[in-house]
């Protein structure tokens, strides 16, 4: 088996993956085929597994050689497994990587070179090159975005009807979204099942960056150290407190476990969610509903958004794959292909590749569409104007210690805001490493 740039993985945790946990040299070939068979992996909803789909069919027929084992699950086990993988070096040939997690990939060397390849396997010269920079670590191309999302209040327009109350305006505040979510729980209270305004916007880790981002904090430093105090972190947790000290007004903790995956909104019983843009697409599917819109996240105290576009998500190889050039190849395809971004639309955010985005065709009124509109619009009037937040090693850590390990337990009642601090802060000591 043939390894390249592989090491061990530093603190990654371990778990068991269980189907997943192939040897990158069990893929050499199918079965005496002569066929190179890579393992590609992802996390999303069915949605975007329906499209991976599609696009690999026609990435197997454009390359007969090449058979591509897939596989997906939702985005906390993705990592888990992840994890697992590096630990026993044995990720899978290609796979979906965000962010929150590339410095932590990157650093350790689990992740192939990709450099090697642009200019032959890999077409990189339509992708702006500050949006193909976040794909790198140490100077090493680890990773290719595949396209720009940024934050939005996604809101079904059908639910709001039928409760005869209006959305917010683009300029809306922080203030009229919590006059807003009180206004929808309200009158929702009566539904069967109950219809709220929205949950606890204040546990989602990234609306936390983007309302420091618009108080003027960059959250961490080059060297990863935190900008930002326990104040500043209170201070947004008290945001929305007379929401939270009131019956009734944000979707409950309860509820959301008893739905889920789904969440309120993608199950039809809260009128609206922040989320990336790209996750329309999901809603509508789940929802089974097309007519879903978005809005831009509140105006800050300046009177501007402060919004910032993100790599949607990105694509990396594993460094112990024994196909480098047939992954780089996939890689390529499901990036720049016209066909393919025909059928992966804007799931994986608006293209990446200018040349894709140029020739992309999305049905007049779609939800693609409805994506790349919204980006105009917020580009237009000047609702994006600040650079992406940097996200150093532990970034991914940290946003699970918020959302998931205190965001749980406050969202039942059982912290009060000073205790989600105080844990938080002492539990990120352990989880970020600065230089």
């Amino acid at each position: 088996m043939s390894i390249k740039k592989a090491t061990t993985v530093g603190g990654l945790a371990l778990a068991l993956v269980g189907s997943l946990a192939l040897s990158a040299c069990s893929s050499d070939s199918d079965s005496g085929s002569g066929k190179v068979t890579l393992r590609f992996t992802w996390w999303g909803a069915d949605e975007r597994a329906e499209r991976y789909q599609q696009a690999i069919e026609l990435f197997e027929q454009d390359h007969p050689d090449i058979k591509v084992e897939t596989s997906f699950t939702d985005f906390a086990d993705y990592w888990t497994q992840r994890n697992t993988d590096g630990t026993s070096g044995d990720l899978p040939d290609v796979l979906q990587m965000d962010m929150s997690q590339l410095q932590a990939f990157g650093k350790t060397g689990l992740l192939y070179d990709l450099g090697e390849f642009e200019g032959n396997q890999l077409d990189t010269s339509q992708i702006d090159e500050t949006l193909l920079a976040s794909g790198k670590v140490d100077d090493q191309l680890v990773a290719i975005p595949t396209g720009t999302n940024t934050l939005a209040l996604h809101y079904n327009p059908d639910l709001l009807d039928q409760l005869g109350i209006d959305p917010p305006e683009w300029d809306y505040t922080w203030e009229d979204l919590n006059e807003f979510i009180a206004e929808v729980s309200e009158a929702g209270a009566s539904q069967d099942p109950v219809v709220y305004g929205n949950g606890d916007y204040t546990t989602v880790w990234w609306m936390f960056m983007q309302w420091l981002v618009q108080q003027g904090i960059e959250p961490f430093a080059e060297n990863g150290e935190m900008n930002f105090t326990e104040d500043d972190m209170r201070a947004f947790l008290n945001v929305n407190e007379e929401l939270r000290g009131q019956d009734g007004m944000l979707f409950p903790m309860a509820r959301a476990d008893q739905l889920a995956p789904l969440s309120g909104f993608a199950a039809g019983e809260s009128a609206t969610e922040f989320n990336w843009d790209n996750f329309i697409n999901s809603y509508a599917h789940d929802l089974d509903n097309q007519n879903i819109r978005m809005l831009p996240v509140p105006t800050g105290p300046d009177g501007q958004k402060h919004m910032f576009f993100k790599p949607t998500m990105l694509l990396s190889m594993g460094a112990n794959t024994g196909h480098p050039e047939e992954a780089a190849e996939l890689i390529d395809f499901l990036i720049n292909d016209p066909e393919a971004g025909q059928i992966i639309g804007t799931d994986l955010g608006v293209p990446a590749s200018q040349g894709r985005l140029d020739a992309f065709q999305p049905e007049e009124g779609s939800l693609d569409q409805v994506v790349i509109d919204f980006e105009d619009q917020a580009r237009e009037q000047g609702a994006i104007s600040d650079p992406l937040p940097l996200e150093p090693q532990g970034f991914g850590d940290l946003e699970n210690e918020y959302v998931v390990v205190l965001g749980n337990e406050f969202g039942y009642g059982r912290l009060s805001v000073d205790d989600f601090v105080d844990r938080w802060f002492s539990e990120s000591e352990n989880l970020l490493v600065t230089d």
